[in-house]
């Protein structure tokens, strides 16, 4: 099966590309051939009509004219033969060859009709002679001026007239006439290698200008081509796409992304890597269908893009079939399992920004529900696109109008029910789609490239919470905010706090920074800024120890001054005896260690009092509150109050950087 990005992708072979140089060179002789013979043609037939004319003065009769008529016919032959060839539609290398060979065959013809030009001047020994002579010269050199491109044409007519006229004039007799043949010889000789030079230099430029056409016509074709798959590239599909018309359609678009292919790289290093991508690669093509479109567009993502009315089962079949072939075990990669997560999107038109980004929300959709999952693009999934886009698109908007906001939760110590810090959380009730959840929120900062405006706001209002704190006579109480090492390990988040701090006279000791060690980053980058921070005073957290990347190890790093135990551990805390044991742990490392514990998620009484046998001192939760604006987190008494539910109850979610 040839797919379509193979034919579009595939060059001619080097003796492909000779034979397509040497076409062109031809058709190039043969088009400044005929285009010359239109000025060397007339020229010509004036030429022997004064010699016609000086014949008949001197006395000539019939055979002048017979000479003449020959050459006006032969030449009138070339003219009409010139005419043909700029209309003539076969142009493969044999027929061109022909038309040249007929040129050839013509000068020849001409060439003996001059030859009698001998007879005419009895050997050229009439008084006419050196005019003769001197037109025969002037002919043969412009069949050679005008008939570089194709030597044969000029050789074969100036040939046989100037060697019979060399030979006429050595017959004669005499030095002078020895010298003149001896002459017309080498003028013979020059005009000879002349046009073989012509001729030659004539091939070469045609030759160096169809291989740079060619060269830029391979450049152009590779790139379009993946080096390593031979697949094409993002823009060899974009080209592919381009020449699809809205009649071949509908269209299905599968984003094809391994899963685990990293693990590859990092156990056998990038040579099986690559060539697990060549098999992956020849496995899609060996599945596809007829006329498919395969494209590699990033590490490890693929595009397969066929007409759906081509395929002989549906997408679905098509996709569990891929995905079964890449997820079968190979014997190369014993202790690594490569599997593909695939997204589909069907589409009437051939869009290609469309039809990726729909693909790839379908892929992620099918990410989500484990590995070697396919998804199809539906009406729900169209429907979370718009809003995830809409989203985006407002999220500037609500920042810069403070409809975007934090809110903070109280921090509540176990023994007093005092409030000993707040958590900054962020709110956004869209106009439309209501509450956006912080997870959103921070997911379409990132998207956007809005997160250090988002982290800045964040910071802006826990200064500003500071701020009220400090005219309350608080100094005591603390406010955090959320980073995640990816952030500091991108921006410059360190210098916009301290500069912050220092420009709205806050005190560091006031702030908190919950860190989540949320993906592995670069830690000495990340440890660099963190130990800036803390160098200032700031209390760095770690949050949701025991979940996620979170690891002992990060309890040795001096730096860290309180442990917030996840609320996995803490919901229904009365009731798993295993989860008191873990969160007893946790508690007695940090005593160990000195580091401060709380826990989060606090719902219920039971679990308030099960945290509070166990030693933890400082907990957060619904129990107490959830989150609440900044005038009521102010006024807020834990000691008295109720319990405070908000709509959106997932507090702890994805919070703010």
């Amino acid at each position: 099966m040839t797919t379509h990005d193979e034919r579009l992708a595939a060059g001619p072979s080097s003796e492909g590309r000779s034979e397509a140089v040497e076409a062109g060179i031809l058709r190039d002789q043969l088009a400044d051939l005929s285009k010359c013979v239109f000025i060397s043609m007339p020229v010509g037939t004036v030429l022997s009509a004064l010699i016609l004319v000086v014949q008949l003065i001197s006395g000539g009769g019939l055979g002048a004219v017979l000479w003449f008529v020959a050459i006006a016919l032969i030449n009138g032959a070339r003219l009409v033969l010139a005419v043909a060839q700029s209309g003539a539609a076969d142009d493969r290398p044999e027929a061109v060859r022909a038309r040249l060979s007929v040129y050839g065959l013509l000068a020849l013809a001409s060439g003996i009709a001059w030859s009698f030009l001998a007879l005419l001047s009895d050997g050229y020994a009439t008084a006419e002679a050196p005019l003769y002579l001197i037109v025969l010269a002037g002919a043969s050199a412009g069949s050679v001026t005008y008939g570089t491109s194709y030597a044969p044409a000029s050789i074969n007519f100036i040939t046989l007239p100037l060697l019979i006229a060399a030979g006429c004039v050595l017959a004669h007799g005499g030095v002078a006439n020895y010298v003149l043949a001896f002459t017309i010889a080498m003028f013979l000789a020059g005009m000879v290698r002349g046009a073989l030079i012509g001729q030659s230099r004539f091939r070469e430029t045609g030759r160096l200008k169809y291989e740079a056409r060619e060269f830029a016509a391979e450049m152009e074709r590779n790139s379009r081509r993946d080096p390593l798959t031979g697949l094409l590239n993002r823009y060899g599909l974009e080209q592919a796409i381009g020449e699809l018309g809205p009649s071949d359609g509908p269209f299905v678009a599968m984003l094809i992304d391994l899963d685990g292919f990293k693990s590859v790289n990092d156990t056998y290093g990038h040579n099986i890597g690559d060539g697990l991508l060549v098999k992956v690669a020849r496995g899609i093509e060996d599945r596809a269908p007829q006329g498919a479109t395969i494209a590699r567009i990033g590490g490890d993502e693929f595009v397969l893009l066929f007409s759906a009315g081509g395929s002989s089962r549906p997408a679905g079949e098509l996709a569990s079939a891929i995905i079964a072939a890449i997820a079968n075990p190979d014997p190369e990669l014993n202790s690594v399992r490569v599997g593909a997560s695939i997204g589909i999107y069907q589409a009437e038109k051939p869009r290609l920004t469309e039809m990726l980004l729909k693909a790839d929300f379908a892929l992620y959709a099918a990410k989500r529900g484990g590995r070697n999952e396919y998804c199809l693009f539906d009406a729900g999934l169209d429907a979370a696109l718009e809003r995830k886009n809409r989203i985006e698109r407002d999220l500037r908007g609500a920042i810069e109008n403070g409809a975007l906001s934090s809110w903070f939760q109280p921090l509540v110590r176990l023994d007093t029910s005092a409030v000993v810090g707040f958590e900054a959380l962020l709110r956004w009730s869209h106009e439309v789609h209501g509450a956006i959840s912080p997870p959103e929120i921070v997911t379409a900062a990132r998207e956007t490239g809005l997160l250090s405006l988002l982290t800045e706001t964040v910071f802006l209002n826990c200064c500003a919470m500071i701020g009220e704190l400090m005219r309350q006579g608080r100094p005591d109480v603390r406010v955090a905010m959320n980073l995640s090492p990816r952030e500091l390990e991108a921006g410059n988040v360190d210098d916009m706090i301290l500069d912050g701090l220092k420009a709205k006279n806050v005190p560091a000791a006031m702030l908190e920074i919950e860190i989540t060690e949320e993906a592995p980053v670069d830690r000495d980058r990340v440890g660099e800024k963190v130990g800036r921070l803390a160098d200032a005073g700031i209390s760095i957290v770690l949050d949701d120890f025991g979940t996620g990347f979170s690891t002992l190890v990060s309890l040795k790093d001096s730096r860290i001054r309180k442990i917030k135990i996840d609320k996995d551990f803490v919901r229904d805390l009365a009731k798993s005896v295993e989860d008191q044991a873990v969160v007893e742990a946790v508690i007695g490392l940090g005593r160990t260690l000195g580091i401060e514990v709380m826990a989060e998620g606090v719902e219920t009484d039971a679990d308030r009092m099960i945290l509070r046998s166990l030693g933890c001192k400082i907990a957060q939760g619904y129990l107490f509150s959830a989150a609440l604006p900044m005038r009521d987190a102010l006024a807020f008494d834990a000691a008295s109050a109720e319990v405070i539910f908000e709509p959106l109850r997932n507090p702890r979610s994805g919070t703010a950087a």
